[in-house]
């Protein structure tokens, strides 16, 4: 495909020759023979942007402590979005539930469509700020559609569009997060005379998502102690989330804009009006194969995720810990989150001696040991506490997996393009969430039995189906990483261990 001047030249494999016939730049293949890139790559060395300076602005935080600090505000704005979509179906009913659906709609059309035109135009921290304060709307909305409840034609309108502001803000702001982490891992690595820039990804991406997945875990617990310890009604706790995200945002002016030095900065914020950026999440979906092949890791935390939310959560807890009113599910749920954190904090230890590549396929394992047991023990009834305990932390251990170590990957994977690179993610783990809740209830069955579980509400659905569907993924997944590691590996021309040479 043809490029523009601001993304000729090449990373990896791709190497420059110089205008052909009909305008494209070229690539040099394994076996020497020269072609035109699939993907449109950064100039090797060009001069800075003028519009942004290459000197590091003045401040006492170093880039590591810079990315500790929005973190920490991203962690505190998406803790109160997740406890209000958590209690979305709970406090307002049927509204809540049409709510959630177009939420992941917008959030995976905005990725698809627009989120990453909006950050190469405004840049990762005015990104990451206007992702947050878009999130503050949709909290917002949650106070405005409570105040309307005896209108529900009314409130129903508040919910919906909340929930699309919303969408949209979460594409927004992953998207600028993965470009903000990609970025600030480079710095880190410059400024560090000891840390090379994948020992870098894995250290940031840990500490973000041990951050985050703790920061969620107390904003949802927050909500039970306002609600039982002071008895405090729904419309204020939301009003005090609401507060609290808005001062989340106003945090954010703390954090200082990395600038844009290097060559890949430089051709990824020019010439933000060609329609190209806008669509750079399909361009390396469809045109880099790496991306193709981490489409399963993305797809089998969507799918866990779902099948964890749907039938683990509502049914699982129900039947085995004779659970009928889900007074055990907030705390099991906190399991998943703090398992998450943890393992995440030790991952990014252990990165640096074992690979990044094993612990993804550790994470594949765990999603997949999510769903094994329900294949070979079947009947609920005889499920315990240790068991359903089990479940909840193997799907902790691949969340960590894919919060942590998978970005870390990407941003390594995908330098060329990370607003690109990380709007994939968000499109493709947003549409594997709306597969599974789809799943959860369009897989029918007959008659009640061994996999043909009847729910609380007396409806059947085939489990089984489902199940599978996760442990076909979760192998998929490891085998793709490994796919796309080997790619990666030829692009640089590094060796890789193990791996015959084709």
């Amino acid at each position: 495909m043809a490029t523009t001047s601001d993304e000729q030249g090449a990373a990896a494999d791709y190497v420059s020759l110089g205008p052909t016939g009909d305008g494209e730049d070229v690539f040099v293949d394994d076996d020497g023979d020269a072609s035109s890139p699939d993907v449109p790559i950064p100039p090797r060395s060009c001069e800075a942007s003028p519009q942004y300076s290459t000197s590091r602005p003045a401040t006492t935080l170093s880039a590591q402590g810079n990315f500790l600090l929005a973190s920490t505000l991203f962690s505190i704005n998406h803790g109160c979005v997740t406890t209000c979509l958590n209690l979305a179906t709970a406090r307002l009913g049927d509204i809540g539930a049409k709510q959630s659906s177009v939420l992941y709609l917008s959030y995976s059309a905005s990725a698809l469509l627009g989120s990453t035109w909006i950050i190469k135009k405004v840049r990762p921290v005015n990104g990451l700020i206007l992702g947050m304060g878009l999130y503050s709307v949709y909290v917002g909305c949650f106070i405005l559609a409570v105040l309307q409840m005896d209108h529900p034609i009314i409130a129903e309108v508040i919910a919906l569009l909340g929930a699309a502001v919303g969408g949209l803000a979460g594409a927004i702001l992953w998207t600028a997060q993965g470009s903000f982490f990609a970025r600030s891992a480079e710095v880190h690595s410059q400024d560090s005379e000891i840390t090379t820039l994948p020992d870098a990804t894995s250290d940031l991406s840990a500490y973000f998502a041990a951050i985050y997945l703790f920061g969620e875990v107390a904003l949802n617990l927050l909500s039970s102690v306002l609600v039982e310890a002071f008895g405090l009604a729904w419309l204020t706790v939301f009003t005090i989330y609401f507060v609290i995200a808005v001062v989340s945002v106003s945090g954010m002016l703390l954090v200082y804009e990395h600038p844009a030095d290097s060559d890949s900065d430089v051709g990824s914020f020019s010439n933000t009006n060609s329609p190209d950026k806008a669509t750079a999440a399909w361009r390396v979906l469809t045109k880099d194969p790496k991306m193709i092949c981490m489409v399963p890791f993305n797809l089998v935390f969507g799918l866990a995720a779902s099948f964890r939310s749907s039938f683990v959560s509502s049914e699982v807890v129900r039947i085995a810990l004779d659970d009928n009113k889900s007074m055990y599910v907030g705390a099991l749920s906190a399991v998943t989150a703090v398992v998450a954190a943890v393992m995440s904090l030790i991952f990014g230890r252990i990165s640096h001696v074992i690979g990044k590549g094993t612990i993804l396929v550790i994470g594949s394992a765990s999603f997949f040991l999510v769903a094994f047991p329900f294949v070979v023990f079947p009947d609920l009834t005889r499920w315990g506490w240790a068991s359903v305990l089990c479940v909840y932390t193997l799907q902790g251990i691949g969340r960590s997996t894919f919060e942590g170590t998978l970005k870390a990957e990407f941003a390594d994977f995908f330098s060329y393009e990370k607003e690109g690179a990380f709007a994939n993610i968000v499109l493709q783990s947003g549409l594997s969430n709306a597969l599974g809740f789809f799943l959860s209830i369009n897989l029918p069955c007959s008659s009640p039995g061994t996999y043909c579980i009847e729910y609380a509400d007396g409806t059947l659905h085939n489990v089984l189906s489902y199940e599978l569907l996760i442990m076909v993924s979760a192998v998929l997944a490891a085998f793709g990483y490994w796919r796309a590691a080997v790619l990666y590996r030829r692009e640089n021309g590094q060796s890789l261990r193990g791996t015959p040479e084709e």
